[in-house]
């Protein structure tokens, strides 16, 4: 497995480059991700999460068509344990915070479904809702847990959990339907989501503690609507609104301010994916058909962090190191966008990394002979 180094390329650059091909440089090899393997009995895993003490959550399922998940953790050694459900086979473990707490759904014994949260020691706790369903899918540094549920005339709906576990439902725009919780802050007082309006426009939007809906993007209309793809511990939101039919990559800050993110084709059509602490914002941009280009916002400007290859950036860290793919194999770039190709598994094509953790452990997954599997890369 090779590395490929190179330096990141300016809009500037990207624009004078023809047909966006400019040649990588080889470099010496690279150790491959690390197999996280499954449950007994099981074929396939993933990794949804990781936090600064290297715990990892996800799940292992069987090859069948059934897609029978069963939630698990990993240590830092990438040793693999099953967590607990309500009384019912399946469940799935996707977000875990610096504490140990993990967060996702499970089944009870009459395989209904509800949002969960598992202590450090793994005993599982269900979140109260009174509706027909729950899941969970984000948690803060202080414990508070967001998700959705299925309300009692069967509208979904976002929900928020205290630590102690009251419940808290998220509003709706006026006449709306259904909202979508994507992020939380580091100390559970803002959340970042979308919801429909009564048009079925989608919208990007914010929520307070109390439940309280802010509307980021009331001017959007049309399809795709507006998104919002992540928020950062002071409350800075990445995402898009639509313009020319297209998603044009933009910030919210806390005010609520719309700043506009650079991406040099016209129309813009470029897709934020994460935000770290420092506003630094990452994912990727459109160029051609089914041609995307890793991309990095920052102070200084936009920066194509691969200009020649199919590439998407995905997930980033306080430090800067930034993890995605080129070409469907998993990739890093440091801070000063020295790119480094990852690898994958012996006797695999493909791999993905899908999160990074503070230290710059790198999840994600990779396939071989006989399945997915999640995989880690251990800090160098």
């Amino acid at each position: 497995m090779l590395s490929c180094l190179k330096k990141p390329l300016t809009v500037g650059t990207l624009l004078a480059a023809a047909a966006l091909s400019l040649p990588g440089v080889a470099a010496a090899a690279t150790a491959g991700p690390v197999d996280l393997g499954t449950l007994p009995g099981d074929q396939f895993s993933d990794v949804a999460a990781i936090n600064a003490a290297g715990t990892m959550v996800g799940q292992s399922y069987p090859q069948d068509v059934r897609l029978r998940y069963h939630p698990v953790k990993w240590d830092r050694q990438g040793r693999i344990s099953a967590l607990p459900t309500l009384g019912g086979e399946q469940g799935s473990a996707v977000a875990v915070n610096d504490a140990g707490v993990a967060v996702g759904w499970a089944f009870d014994g009459h395989e209904g479904v509800h949002a969960v949260r598992w202590a450090p020691d793994g005993s599982v706790t269900a979140l109260p809702w009174a509706g027909s369903s729950s899941d969970a899918g984000v948690i803060s540094r202080t414990g508070v847990v967001a998700g959705g549920g299925v309300d009692p005339q069967g509208t979904r709906v976002s929900l928020r959990w205290a630590p102690n576990g009251s419940v808290t439902p998220l509003a709706t725009l006026p006449g709306g339907g259904q909202t979508h919780v994507t992020g939380i802050t580091g100390d559970g007082a803002l959340l970042s989501g979308e919801a429909t309006d009564a048009a079925g426009n989608q919208h990007a939007v914010r929520w307070t503690a109390t439940g309280a809906i802010t509307d980021l993007s009331p001017g959007n209309q049309g399809n795709p609507g507006a998104t919002a793809a992540a928020i950062n511990d002071f409350g800075v939101i990445a995402g898009t609104v639509t313009e020319a039919g297209r998603p044009a990559p933009v910030v919210w800050k806390r005010d609520g301010r719309q700043v506009r993110l650079g991406w040099p084709a016209s129309p813009a059509s470029a897709t934020p994916r994460a935000i770290n602490r420092a506003g630094v914002v990452v994912g990727s941009g459109y160029v051609d058909f089914a041609e995307d280009r890793a991309v990095r916002w920052s102070a200084s400007g936009t920066t194509v962090l691969e200009g020649a290859r199919r590439s998407a950036a995905v997930a980033l860290n306080a430090s800067g190191t930034i993890v995605g793919n080129v070409e469907s194999v998993a990739a890093r770039w440091d801070a000063d966008g020295t790119e480094t190709i990852l690898g994958t598994l012996p006797g695999g094509q493909y791999s993905w990394a899908t999160g990074i953790a503070t230290d710059g452990t790198i999840i994600g997954r990779s396939d071989r002979s006989y399945g997915w599997h999640a995989v880690y890369w251990p800090a160098s």
